[in-house]
């Protein structure tokens, strides 16, 4: 499918180009800025092919996640259509207190580097296994995670950041499950060790598990990139009742997430697949366990639901 097509189909799903006030582009996102954000048809936008994920900005942005490399074609495609150029002065300054969570539409192989899903899926739900060359393409297409939202671009520097940020007492209690590198190639990554359950698998059993415990949404997040994990964190503040953890190989090294999750001081459980305190020595190393009031490990993808029913029983649900 071309570009052209792709433009097409995303343009739809915003309710077409008389619903689109401006447009622009960072990193792996096309922002688009809509005249009526309740004409956004959010199953067919995860659906459009080329789509790895979106998420909202605000009353009435939404950012569109592609591979490095298609965004920029998608952009100029869409800036066509539309007949509106590219600009980035309408995406300045607050957008918004809190970004809404991430929805994705998600393939049946492992992705390279950012996975980042709404775990929102049924079964039989995604695209069939792809021939060797569409996946080779598929991965070609994936960069750097970008659905870490800019700082300036998320946080109202005239608010009052504890009312803004503190969740309703009434509102439903969602968990966030935060995956780091390489725990996308699950299935494919050392089996002897990590199992052959595939990533996709692991989503549904999270999904599946987040709905047995009470919890109203399940949002899951994997990038390879340290400083993605940090903005996942963070903007879990105040949208989340608490986090599943598995920093992968981060765990090991990274203070800087041990701090994210301190700042934020959300209920926190870390999760292993395999067993790292039986493992090699710099493997029995945890950061992020002093910031979480639990440690599953050791029992594959299965360590998920333990971990998110668990956290469901601290939150009280």
């Amino acid at each position: 499918m071309d570009r052209e097509q792709i433009a097409e189909e995303v343009l739809a799903a915003v309710g077409g180009k008389g619903n689109v006030t401006a447009n622009d582009i960072c990193m792996t996102r096309l922002r688009i800025l809509t005249q009526d954000p309740s004409l956004v048809d959010t199953d067919q936008l995860s659906a459009a092919r080329g789509v790895l994920g979106f998420f909202r900005r605000g009353e009435n942005g939404i950012e569109v996640v592609f591979g490095p490399g298609k965004v920029e074609a998608v952009h100029e495609a869409l800036s066509r259509l539309t007949g509106v150029e590219g600009t980035g002065e309408a995406f300045v300054g607050p957008v918004g207190a809190v970004a809404s969570p991430l929805h994705v539409h998600i393939s049946q192989n492992p992705l390279r580097d950012a996975a980042i899903v709404q775990s929102e899926v049924d079964e039989g739900v995604g695209a069939p296994d792809e021939s060797v060359d569409d996946l080779v393409s598929l991965l070609d297409m994936m960069g750097p995670a970008a659905a870490g939202a800019d700082a300036a671009e998320v946080v109202d520097p005239d608010a009052d950041t504890e009312e803004s940020s503190a969740p309703s007492p009434d509102a439903p209690a969602r968990v966030l499950v935060i995956n780091g590198p390489n725990i996308n190639m699950l299935g494919i990554r050392e089996p002897e060790i990590y199992g052959h359950d595939s990533y996709r698998s692991m989503l549904k059993l999270c999904h599946d598990a987040a709905e047995e415990a009470g919890f109203a949404e399940c949002t899951c997040f994997q990038s390879n990139h340290e400083g993605d994990l940090i903005d996942a964190i963070q903007d879990a503040y105040g949208s989340y009742a608490g986090i599943v953890i598995n920093p992968g190989a981060y765990t090991h090294t990274s203070i800087a997430i041990l701090d994210a999750a301190r700042a934020v001081g959300l209920p926190m459980v870390e999760v292993h697949i395999s067993n790292v305190d039986e493992r090699e020595e710099f493997r029995r190393i945890s950061y992020i366990r002093a910031a979480c009031f639990e440690t599953v490990s050791g029992m594959g993808i299965e360590g998920y639901r333990k971990a998110i029913l668990d956290l469901a029983a601290h939150v009280g649900l």
